[in-house]
């Protein structure tokens, strides 16, 4: 089973698009009214209109780049997965003719381009056809698509992936349809508008065409030794690709670099796959590197399927020195420690990040973030019944584990979490599990794990986990969270602290960070000290760098509580991060918790939602009131959007619509008066 990898900080959905494969699938959505038409009905019948803009003004314009296959993107599977008497019939229309109203179908004018059956399996993938007659479109045009399934056969629990309306509207009735016991009568029959029409994959196909399909790289983590990338490479023609006839070439360039080339080493029939390995790539270096890998066959057909390229990351190492500890994750914008996901079981990666509240229709009340942040770590089970059994993991950074030190008890490593429990399907056992892997995520061991469903809850709410880790000091590991779906609810996960213990005689009761105007305000109080000398107060602004601030004298010895206050008279515009260094008379130490405190004089943005459909809303933390520039640009700094927005010192919010962006990666950059803010969102 292949797994799939994915960095949280770029989190976001692809649209695939060459010149002679064309997939449709913008306004993502579902339904089982589309294509097959389940619900238990014998008839469909259903007609979809696809923009000239949408398909490529030049694809599919004569005989030689005719459609000659169509797919639907299967969301879940039905019975039977044969369905005969299935018809798909195409048109040229008007550019102007965008959307349908109700009424009767008809075939008049459309061309039939087969007349079969359609094996709808398995679930997740492109299922289709090959055309009996392929269809060249006229340029300039729209293109309608009619599809007949007159089986009189009962079919239910199917359901298809929706592009809903088209590339200028979500909401666009671009689609109609019957689903019925009654024969279907042309002419005569009436179809009900909708703007659910299917997603929807064209294609061309050539004698040769080879394609690089997938790039498979190592599991993220922090490499010693040489690594090994795959490529896989595709027939996507109509002849054999013959041993030795196909050379693929990878290139890795950014924090690593490799450069080589292989052929393929045996036939490949029409459809089939080959993997070509990549051996002693040296991947040792922290950060992103770029994968590209491309193919060269002679007499190649459509070369736009010849490249491909992705990230591959390498972990950073995090616990070196033991001054680093406690190592926090809460979830908010770096992403220091907890940054990968991977799915386990089936195809789909559950991990999202959650900003603001959540809430589903089955919810007595919504979970809202822990404070003081605005964002935590979702586990989205309730994300549709073929999510049953999906499992995936969230996964850290590599992390040195820390050792016995000398004249110290070994010390008792932790990690400290929380996470959600709730009422709702309280017999669907969504669980979460703490996994730990010490072979560079090879393997994984659960070391503990927990049930959502908490049948007494009257409202969701977080509860504290702590599990210890301490088997495996002295070692480098990765720690991750496994979530098991059971489509009950979604899991919350939020404010991950890995510490230890024992390395300085004082207990922290409590400590908290509190702005009061233009200072910050830090108290703490011990519950024991014994031989201790004082506290060290140390600040950063990225949560990793910490410098002194000052200092507070220690009682020295006590058994009662004790109350220390530090003021913090000169914070740093942004986020103050504080920690206090517990330091006793023979220089052992040990590290508080991490409180933030925000403190406005530097501007600061938030995007929500993100991943982001039709409209994004911005919220703006400013300090004086002035004039500001917001600009949306793709990766390649082309500008996509600009505009002018008053902002008042405080708190601002503007709604900015992003229906017209196409389906991919942005960034979003406002330009105060000496400074720029910049936000990457993902438009779906």
């Amino acid at each position: 089973m292949k797994k799939l990898y994915f960095s949280l900080l770029a989190f976001g959905l692809m649209m695939f698009s060459q010149a002679q494969t064309v997939e449709i699938t913008a306004n993502p959505g579902t339904s089982g009214n589309v294509v097959v038409g389940g619900n238990g009905f014998n008839y469909h019948v259903s007609e979809s209109i696809y923009t000239n803009t949408e398909i490529g003004a030049s694809n599919f314009t004569s005989a030689a780049t005719a459609i000659q296959k169509v797919n639907f993107l299967l969301f879940a599977e039905g019975a039977p997965n044969t369905i005969s008497n299935f018809n798909i019939w195409m048109k040229n229309v008007a550019s102007t003719t965008t959307t349908f109203t109700t009424g009767a179908y008809t075939r008049t004018g459309y061309t039939q381009v087969f007349s079969g059956t359609l094996t709808a399996t398995p679930v997740g993938t492109w299922v289709g056809v090959t055309l009996t007659t392929p269809f060249a479109r006229t340029a300039g045009t729209n293109l309608q698509v009619l599809i007949e399934r007159l089986d009189n056969t009962a079919h239910s629990g199917y359901s298809f992936y929706t592009a809903n309306g088209n590339n200028v509207s979500s909401t666009a009735t671009t689609s109609r349809r019957y689903n019925s016991n009654t024969v279907p009568v042309s002419g005569t029959t009436s179809l009900t508008a909708s703007a659910f029409r299917p997603a929807i994959q064209l294609i061309h196909l050539f004698p040769q065409d080879a394609a690089v399909t997938d790039i498979i790289n190592p599991t993220v983590s922090c490499y010693n030794t040489n690594q090994t990338i795959a490529v896989e490479i595709t027939n996507a023609g109509t002849s054999n690709i013959a041993a030795g006839t196909a050379t693929v070439h990878l290139d890795i360039t950014g924090t690593n670099t490799f450069s080589a080339s292989t052929t393929n080493t045996g036939d490949i029939a029409p459809g089939a796959s080959e993997i070509v390995n990549f051996t002693g790539i040296n991947l040792s270096a922290a950060g992103t590197s770029r994968d590209s890998a491309y193919v060269v066959l002679t007499g190649d057909g459509n070369l736009n399927d010849n490249n491909l390229a992705q990230d591959v990351l390498t972990a950073n190492t995090l616990g070196i020195p033991l001054s680093s500890y406690p190592i926090v994750e809460n979830a908010e914008t770096t992403l220091p420690v907890f940054t990968y996901a991977q799915a386990i079981a089936g195809n789909r990666q559950l991990w999202t990040l959650q900003t603001g509240k959540y809430a589903n229709t089955d919810q007595i009340d919504s979970l809202a973030p822990r404070t003081p942040g605005n964002v935590f770590y979702l586990f989205d089970s309730y994300s549709g019944a073929n999510s049953t059994g999906t499992e995936s993991r969230l996964y850290s950074n590599c992390i040195q584990l820390p050792s016995t030190l000398a004249g110290n008890a070994p010390p008792v490593t932790t990690v400290n979490f929380w996470r959600s429990r709730d009422s709702v399907f309280s017999t669907s056992l969504d669980s979460l599990y703490v996994s730990v892997s010490t072979d560079k995520g090879q393997t994984w061991t659960r070391v503990a794990g927990f049930e959502r469903p908490d049948p007494t809850a009257a409202l969701p709410y977080w509860k504290n986990e702590i599990v210890d880790i301490s088997a495996y000091n002295g070692q480098v590991v990765q720690i991750g969270f496994e979530g098991t779906s059971q489509y009950g609810n979604i899991i919350g996960l939020d404010d991950i602290v890995i510490n230890y213990s024992g390395l300085a005689p004082v207990s922290l009761m409590s400590f908290d960070a509190q702005r009061s105007g233009r200072v910050n305000n830090l108290k703490w109080t011990t519950s024991q000290e014994v031989n201790a000398a004082k506290y060290v107060i140390e600040r950063s602004s990225d949560a990793r760098n910490f410098t002194p601030i000052g200092e507070v004298i220690a009682a020295g010895n006590s058994t009662s509580a004790k109350d220390y206050r530090f003021v913090d008279a000169a914070p740093v515009k942004g986020i103050n991060y504080y920690r206090i260094r517990m330091i006793d008379n023979d220089n052992a130490y040990k590290l508080s918790v991490i409180r933030n405190v925000k403190n406005l004089g530097v501007a600061d943005m938030a995007i929500n939602p993100n991943p982001v459909l039709q409209q994004m809303n911005v919220n703006l933390e400013a300090e004086v009131a002035e004039k500001a520039t917001l600009l949306i640009t793709d990766l390649s700094g082309r500008k996509m959007y600009s505009g002018l927005v008053n902002v008042i010192a405080g708190s601002n919010n503007f709604e900015i619509p992003v229906s017209q962006l196409a389906k991919g990666s942005y960034i979003v950059t406002i330009q105060l008066n000496g400074q720029s803010l910049v936000k990457k969102i993902n438009k779906l």
